[in-house]
């Protein structure tokens, strides 16, 4: 299994953590408490150390407690020259029926290296948390994040997510004739298929599956190719 970074942050983690990437790209030196309160305009020194902590204990960055510019990003990325980038979490999507509203809640990111974006633009890619358990044969297990390239340019056999009547499905898509087929990836004869017109749109083609485990960080898992 290829090892990337991976973890989950709050949207206000996620703006402090680029506001301090980007002081350290523009000037190369970390900035001081002082200089992050006043950027991130937080009302105390100790809201500056709350966000550090945070960001340390996901292993984003380190800290040198008796240096003034003692903040460094994580030298495994540094040394390896992988880039850090958040995506979004948008919604839920239910692997097992319709019955999982397709919101853009915007209330988590996960940060993630940028190889795992494959060339593909930020813009262009989202995670999805993925709710139910009909997809697990393909590796999508209740309570996963997908990481979804939002195109409707989707193969047959690709792990795609499908809105249908504002709701969210992700299956294994396949065509017969003149019908689209939203197949489950389960031996558990209670999933069935979902069966569309040939010119229903598909939302996006999931690159990758980020699995939360009960202790520690998120894990990259391949996606399961071949025969299902």
């Amino acid at each position: 299994m290829k090892k990337h970074s991976t973890v989950s942050l709050t949207p206000k983690q996620q703006r402090f953590y680029e506001t301090l990437r980007s002081h350290i790209a523009r000037r190369r030196e970390s900035p001081t408490v002082a200089e992050l309160q006043k950027s991130m305009k937080l009302s105390s020194p100790r809201a500056v150390s709350q966000y550090l902590e945070s960001l340390e204990k996901k292993g984003l960055i380190k800290r040198s407690r008796y240096a003034t510019r003692g903040i460094s990003l994580v030298s495994s990325a540094v040394k390896s020259g992988v880039q850090m980038i958040t995506i979004p979490l948008i919604a839920s999507a239910g692997c097992d029926n319709v019955s999982v509203l397709a919101q853009r809640t915007f209330d988590e990111y996960i940060c993630v290296s940028s190889d795992l974006l494959q060339g593909r633009k930020k813009q262009r890619v989202v995670s999805i948390k993925a709710i139910g358990e009909s997809m697990n044969e393909a590796g999508v297990n209740d309570g996963d994040y997908v990481l979804v390239e939002v195109t409707d340019a989707a193969s047959e056999d690709d792990l795609v997510v499908a809105i249908i009547d504002g709701f969210a499905v992700i299956k294994k898509l396949e065509y017969a004739n003149n019908a689209v087929i939203l197949k489950p990836v389960s031996s558990d004869p209670v999933y069935k298929p979902i069966i569309m017109r040939r010119d229903f749109t598909i939302f996006g083609r999931v690159l990758d599956i980020i699995r939360r485990p009960q202790h520690g960080e998120l894990e990259i898992v391949p996606l399961v190719s071949g025969g299902y």
